[in-house]
């Protein structure tokens, strides 16, 4: 709704006002007052009461005067409007000349109208209301018998008994100042939405602003610069005055029209450390000035880390903690016990296990019970990816930087790990021109994105694991040294299942119950000697195999009892070799040239009997342990025994 006050000197113009109202386009959106009053009479408006006011002649002047923040419309006369009052004037009254009297500006083309219809005029044009006394002495003064003007002119004619004509406003006057006080208005509404959205921009920013002009004088500045600058006064105020130590950055831009960007700096009298940028403010194809913006960098690095939490709660978080480890030997009491003290700590650490130990699990433990547990948690299997792939995946890239690269880049693993941990899983399959660069990182605490021409800083630790000897690695050349001696500060060896004691039964009937109730089923009773089994079995897979033996049980049973029997079909299923021996057995059989077993010879070095059972079927260990007449995880204890 559009509010308007319209001031008229005299009821007939009134009822014009009205009816180009109730007519106009714009009707429904106008709310108009309008009101008839002489100059005099002008009320006092509240600045919010009123959108705009439309009046003329000395009342537009008076409100113009009293309302800034009030645009006022003003009731312009037209040509057609003079020549209909001096025409009625002409006929009213037939004088020898005729005095038109009104406000300077709006009696455009007075005399020449007049010479148009022949009628002898002279034109007077105070100034002000207050000079009308004076204008009439001049016009009595000059022999005008008649007087054509505004209404408080004629009103003072009158009084002096001079005839007089008001010079009326049509309904086109009246119907173009609707229609420019409705663009008025349309227009300040929307500088003013502008503004205040420049306004909200300015002073919601953590970062200080300043918009200063081409002669150096501040005349934008948000509530952050002035705190950062002690609460000095900046408005209006020159910059190389007030804040000297960013006269350069200016000065710079203004010279060579160029942003500046990057300069860090201590803002003098504090111990606040900005980053400072600057940037040319282009209008017409000239610069009119500047705005300088100082961005705290611990606001910065704030932000940042709640970029990277936000980043933890999309995944990468650590799920697991010591509490999840399934144990009951003294062995990883021990372990997890080191593990612990590790984690009080925050240097690099090595987990060193074969296959299936658990190695991310407790990687995922020390991330959780450290200080960095609110950090995010970022794993990766360095086995998993080319070369090229992981390097891009570890350090990140710009966009360009080679073929295929996302838009805008893409942030690599040492980023998103900022503040938390990047755990590097089978980290002896790095290639050595990655454990250059990788080396290079931990040293400077900083990575560079791949095609970037600048270095990010982290705060990363390092959990790395593998199932081999690096320090054999590194004496063969296979694994860098010096990046060994990054990675390897605290080592934690990991033992297999087969050293964990009794571990490896209490973990197959947890495994065998966790599937029955996955599966919806009534866990079977395992005989006591089916257990025994499992401590005559390597576990070369560690405790992912043993997990893939109870699920294979589990579907061998007859579903109450789970026999020797199972478990021993679950342990050793039948394997092609094993079906190759049979079919050699059997060909052996028939030729009469079948083996038989060695016969127990006490006197005989076991060391040798192993030996010649292997070297007669040919490797095959599963052939080799039916020679000897043992399994085949007998046999294996006895072959790593005696290093064979």
């Amino acid at each position: 709704m559009i509010r308007l006050l319209v001031i008229v000197p005299y009821p007939e113009l009134k009822e014009i006002v009205d009816y180009v109202l109730a007519h106009h386009p714009e009707r429904e959106r106008l709310d108009a007052d309008v009101q008839v009053m002489t100059v005099e009479d002008t009320p006092d408006v509240p600045a919010d009461e009123y959108d705009a006011i439309i009046a003329r002649g000395y009342s537009a002047q008076k409100t113009i005067a009293r309302y800034k923040n009030i645009p006022t419309i003003c009731l312009d006369i037209s040509g057609y409007d003079m020549l209909r009052a001096v025409i009625e004037c002409q006929k009213l009254f037939h004088p020898g000349k005729i005095a038109i009297c009104g406000f300077e500006s709006r009696l455009f083309e007075a005399e020449e109208i007049c010479r148009m219809v022949g009628v002898n005029a002279a034109v007077f044009a105070p100034v002000l209301h207050d000079d009308l006394e004076k204008t009439m002495e001049r016009i009595l003064a000059s022999g005008c018998d008649a007087v054509v003007g505004g209404y408080s002119a004629c009103i003072l004619a009158e009084h002096r008994g001079i005839p007089s004509v008001v010079i009326k406003t049509g309904q086109d006057t009246v119907a173009r100042a609707v229609d420019e006080a409705v663009r008025t208005v349309d227009r300040i509404r929307g500088e003013r939405v502008i503004s205040q959205m420049y306004k909200t921009i300015i002073y919601s920013s953590e970062d200080g602003l300043l918009y200063v002009d081409r002669n150096g004088v501040i005349r934008v500045r948000n509530r952050v610069v002035r705190q950062m600058n002690g609460d000095v006064s900046l408005m209006d105020r020159k910059l190389k005055t007030v804040l000297p130590y960013l006269y350069k950055d200016f000065e710079t831009v203004m010279t060579g029209g160029l942003e500046q960007s990057g300069r860090i700096l201590t803002i003098p009298g504090t111990k606040t450390r900005v980053s400072v940028s600057c940037r040319p403010v282009i209008a017409n194809k000239e610069i009119s000035g500047a705005v300088i913006c100082l961005s705290d960098i611990t606001l910065i690095q704030n932000l940042e880390s709640q970029i990277r939490r936000k980043l933890s709660e999309r995944g990468l978080k650590a799920r697991y903690t010591f509490d999840d480890i399934l144990h009951e030997s003294g062995t990883m009491k021990e372990t997890i016990e080191t593990a612990r003290r590790y984690a009080a700590t925050d240097s690099n650490v090595i987990i060193v296990g074969e296959t299936g130990t658990g190695k991310e699990l407790f990687a995922q433990s020390i991330h959780n019970s450290s200080r960095r547990k609110n950090g995010p948690f970022v794993a990766i299997n360095c086995a998993a990816l080319p070369e090229n792939l992981l390097e891009s995946e570890l350090f990140g890239y710009v966009e360009g930087a080679f073929t295929g690269t996302s838009r805008g880049g893409k942030m690599g693993l040492f980023e998103q790990a900022h503040g938390g941990t990047l755990f590097l899983d089978e980290v002896e399959e790095i290639s050595l021109s990655t454990q250059s660069k990788l080396l290079r990182t931990l040293q400077e605490k900083q990575v560079r994105r791949i095609g970037d021409n600048k270095v990010i800083d982290i705060d990363v630790r390092i959990l790395s694991a593998t199932n081999k000897s690096i320090t054999r690695l590194s004496e063969e050349g296979g694994f860098r040294k010096d990046l060994m001696y990054r990675l390897d500060v605290l080592r934690l060896f990991l033992p297999p299942l087969r050293q964990r004691e009794r571990d490896v039964e209490f973990l197959f009937c947890h495994l065998l119950g966790k599937l029955c109730q996955d599966m919806g089923v009534k866990a079977p009773v395992t005989e006591p000697e089916a257990l025994e089994l499992l401590y005559q079995y390597p576990f070369m897979g560690n405790i992912r195999e043993l997990g893939n033996i109870a699920e294979r049980a589990l579907v061998l049973g007859d579903g109450s009892i789970l026999t020797k029997e199972d478990l021993s079909r679950a342990l050793y299923p039948r394997d092609l070799e094993e079906a190759g021996m049979e079919e050699r057995k059997t060909e052996t059989k028939e030729s009469g040239t079948a083996c038989t077993a060695f016969p127990a010879d006490p006197l005989r070095p076991e060391r040798e009997r192993i030996l010649e059972a292997l070297e007669r079927c040919e490797g095959s260990r599963v052939r080799a342990a039916g020679l000897l007449g043992m399994d085949r995880s007998t046999l294996w204890r006895k072959m790593k025994k005696y290093n064979l």
